[in-house]
């Protein structure tokens, strides 16, 4: 009979497969999964049901799955289907309710991965270079006009915005990786990470990612001072923010032309998105439109006749919150926020101020890109999550 290899025996060749499946998958991330955000999803999905199959063949049992965070996801997912009583596009919500399933799944099977503790730290110092790999590739292709990214995803004027997602899910990815650096004990590699990081959200044209990475520093320097605080202060100030959304983007939305001067035109694109998307989340503020049905949501000729950039030809939020009070109505956002009450009590020890960083970065992303249905999103929190999770226990 085999034995795991963390007692110290033989290691069981289905443990191994297993953790060498874990080595690839991830150590693929900060350079292909910045090359192609997307990828995300099948790497990290992907290895979640390989993985799960070869625990089960390996010890005869399934795995176990965060009782709570199933909870709250299995209440959200029933939010979902109960909306396709009165969504405006039923087949599509029933398609996205889909989607939402299977991104579910991933995710609560991807965070009861276990990895050894050498392996981890053998799979942090080569993610390491990894990082280096990618953002030294995003820097070339950006120089020399996106060759790379021709080749990859065709001759798009703006192809160079293809870097954006896997920026932002880098940016998740730099704080479990600080956190295991500092408790390798080197301090000077997490911060030459940092600057890497840095540089490559500067080069990148992801408007959002840099925002995320300044953010999520912000709140980690803090954090490092007044950790309490500062987990208060962030699931306190998003509550009155995500209830009080819908009201406040009617306000900044009556101030579009004054700052049409000042915000460069993706951003007042989002402000007249967010205009008579707040207006519609007004008329069915607790039942929502439907999973998916952001993009058919009704524009008023009157709202119409003031944008410069919006058309009725329909688009998906850029704002999560946005889009799960438009979909969802209040029952929707009330299980959003509650997961994110979870993640913040569950922040403990000294590794609080990188979780808070990293909660920092990924609620500055939700604001102003992907829909609720992005199963590379999905994918990408979860992963910095499992990294979390692999953290060294405090004694």
């Amino acid at each position: 009979m085999y034995q795991n290899a963390l007692g110290g025996q033989r290691s069981n060749p289905l443990a191994a497969l297993r953790e060498g499946l874990f080595l690839a998958a991830f150590s693929l991330l900060p350079a292909i999964g910045l090359i192609a955000g997307p990828s995300y999803a099948p790497l990290m999905y992907g290895l979640a049901g390989c993985s799960v199959l070869l625990m089960i063949a390996e010890r005869r049992h399934l795995p176990a799955i965060d009782r709570r965070l199933g909870a709250i996801t299995l209440l959200f997912l029933a939010v979902c289907a109960v909306g396709l009583l009165w969504s405006i596009l039923p087949g599509l919500s029933k398609t996205r309710l889909g989607q939402m399933v299977g991104i579910a799944a991933g995710c609560l099977l991807l965070l009861t991965l276990e990895l050894s503790p050498e392996r981890v730290r053998r799979l942090i110092r080569l993610m390491f270079w990894m990082v280096i790999v990618g953002v030294v590739i995003l820097g070339l292709d950006t120089v020399t006009l996106y060759p790379l990214q021709h080749v990859i995803g065709g001759p798009a004027a703006n192809i160079g915005t293809k870097y954006n997602r896997g920026l932002i899910s880098l940016v998740f990815l730099l704080w479990p990786m600080m956190a295991h650096l500092m408790a390798l004990g080197e301090r000077r590699k997490a911060g030459v990470l940092a600057v890497i990081v840095l540089l490559g959200a500067v080069t990148s044209p992801s408007a959002t990612g840099l925002a995320a990475l300044i953010a999520g520093l912000a709140v980690w320097l803090v954090a490092l001072f007044l950790p309490r605080f500062t987990r208060n202060a962030m699931g306190g100030g998003l509550t009155a923010l995500a209830l009080a959304l819908p009201l406040v983007m009617r306000l900044v939305s009556s101030e579009r032309p004054r700052l049409a001067t000042l915000v460069k035109a993706t951003g007042i694109h989002r402000l007249e998105i967010w205009d008579y998307m707040s207006a519609r989340i007004l008329e069915r503020p607790l039942s929502g439109w439907g999973l998916g049905a952001a993009i058919a949501v009704p524009i008023r000729p009157e709202e119409l006749a003031t944008y410069e950039f919006a058309d009725a030809g329909g688009i998906y939020p850029h704002n999560q919150w946005i889009e799960l009070w438009l979909e969802t109505g209040l029952p929707g956002v009330a299980l959003a926020l509650a997961l994110v009450w979870l993640v913040l009590m569950r922040l403990q020890g000294r590794w609080r101020a990188y979780g808070l960083g990293a909660v920092a970065s990924a609620l500055t992303a939700s604001m102003l890109n992907f829909e609720i249905t992005t199963d590379s999103w999905w994918a990408a929190l979860a992963a910095s999550a499992l990294l979390f999770k692999l953290l060294p226990k405090d004694e």
